[in-house]
């Protein structure tokens, strides 16, 4: 399985350019990973199924480079090529032909004996073009799970075979089958880290902004289900690569939807509203479009969304002020989403007024008295009391903020008809914290009006007093 941080490139930069961007290799490991590049006599290394070597399953190209586990078995590395398949290389003869630094070398000799390995290593990798259209990138030949699916025409960097499947290495990494591409062009060892570029194309206008951003995807036209997007938020120079339709491939090797292109054409993308159940149930935002993933951001039911995609199940959507402001992207479950706004029942974001001054972004402060709307909420790192809350909140002028620290907002509507039940015995207290006085020993199964949910804290009202209880102990309706 990838490494989080592995996955956490795939929304912060292009994966593309970040992929040869590293060393070549590292003459020692570090932070649980060796860097290893394939450069052998012949086509290049053969990988296992397993540590034991019984079961040959691929071979990765020369001119390939990835990173391996530390953890040596049998003479042979855990290699990490897609988010569920692993296979095992040997480390000594993926790079075999790699220059050895020896005690007699001078710092300068090894250099340009490394300076020359690298414009004269060997590399069977190569540029295909896809030749059907729908054709889907598996994230394992065994498994068949489909990541995304190309347009025909897209260009991909061909990395290994595995079987009838080629190995794939961009931002869509993965198999697609050999029956499904055609060779383009050979690569040598140097135009590898730029196979996508082309300097003679000539430079385009790609139209964004805070309120409108562009995303850059991993395939035209059809998503995956993960949210593998890069996002501009100012306009920016490009070149197309390929022509796609309604879609472009650019040099990088993203997509993007061509209208985007155009200064006059339509640049936001459709909205849909949360819809939950009851007013204080919240939509998870994820990262990726799987439950296993904590969320990012809980959203409140009501609030607008921008639907970059969709497959049966989920969509991938961005969440910012009508004014901009803070920006989140992640997946949502389809099924809590309303496209037209009608079957939203409930308006679940709370207005609320700020009680002390709120440093913003650092250099700005929001004064005390403020008014905004919590939107959402984001998910606490513990359940311990000590923890602060971190919510997501609207300004009056539209602009979507992140409020760190818990006990600095107080609802404005201290009648909300909305009851919580306690689970078990619970304090109410004057303030979010566990040393604070306590305004009464409340027993379980009481109700207690909710004004203001928290992760950690929530603000309540109960015999006519307004204090805090720990939001484990509630049950929400």
């Amino acid at each position: 399985m990838k490494t989080t941080k592995q996955k956490r490139l795939f929304m912060l930069v292009p994966v593309w350019l970040l992929l040869f961007g590293l060393l070549l290799w590292a003459g020692t490991a570090s932070a649980g990973w060796n860097d290893f590049t394939v450069s052998t006599e012949g086509k290049g290394i053969a990988v296992y199924s397993s540590s034991s070597g019984s079961t040959k399953v691929g071979i990765l190209y020369n001119g390939y480079h990835n990173g391996l586990s530390l953890e040596e078995t049998n003479g042979r590395y855990e290699c990490d090529l897609t988010v569920d398949y692993s296979v095992w290389v040997n480390q000594e003869r993926a790079e075999s032909l790699k220059p050895q630094w020896t005690a007699k070398m001078e710092n300068d000799e090894y250099e340009a004996l490394v300076d020359s390995w690298e414009k004269n290593r060997p590399c069977n990798m190569f540029m295909a073009e896809i030749v059907k259209d729908d054709t889907p990138v598996y994230s394992s030949p065994r498994h068949k799970h489909v990541t995304v699916r190309h347009k025909k025409g897209t260009l991909l960097l061909v990395c290994g075979e595995f079987g009838d499947d080629y190995y794939v290495d961009e931002r869509a990494e993965g198999f697609v089958s050999k029956d499904a591409v055609r060779k383009v062009s050979d690569l040598k060892a140097d135009q590898i880290h730029n196979a996508y570029e082309d300097d003679s194309l000539p430079v385009q206008t790609l139209y964004a902004s805070e309120t409108e951003p562009v995303y850059l995807v991993a395939s035209a036209g059809v998503y995956g289900d993960d949210s593998k997007v890069f996002r501009y938020t100012a306009n920016e120079n490009v070149r197309v690569l390929r022509d796609l339709g309604d879609w472009v491939q650019l040099t990088g090797g993203g997509f993007v939807e061509k209208r985007f292109l155009d200064p006059d054409g339509a640049h936001s993308y459709p909205t849909a509203w949360v819809k939950c159940d009851g007013k204080l149930d919240r939509l998870n935002l994820r990262r990726y479009a799987n439950t296993d993933y904590t969320a990012e951001v809980k959203l409140c039911s009501g609030v607008p969304v921008h639907v970059i995609t969709q497959t049966e199940k989920w969509a991938v959507v961005f969440v910012t002020g009508p004014n901009g402001g803070y920006n989140e992207t992640g997946c949502v479950m389809k099924e809590y989403l309303s496209f037209d706004g009608k079957d939203v029942k409930n308006n679940g974001t709370t207005q609320v007024r700020l009680k002390e001054d709120h440093v913003y972004k650092r250099e700005n402060v929001i004064p005390a008295g403020t008014l905004l709307t919590v939107i959402g909420v984001f998910p606490s790192s513990s359940s311990h009391s000590d923890s602060t809350e971190h919510y997501l909140c609207e300004t009056e002028d539209g602009r979507y903020i992140d409020i760190w620290g818990s006990g600095i907002l107080e609802p404005v509507n201290t009648e909300t008809g909305i009851f919580a039940k306690v689970s078990s015995a619970v304090r109410m207290r004057t303030e979010p914290d566990p040393e604070a006085e306590v305004l009464h020993q409340v027993k379980a199964k009481t109700k207690v009006e909710v004004l203001l949910r928290g992760e950690i804290w929530t603000i309540v009202k109960y015999k006519d007093k307004i204090g805090y209880m720990m939001s484990r102990y509630l049950s929400f309706p």
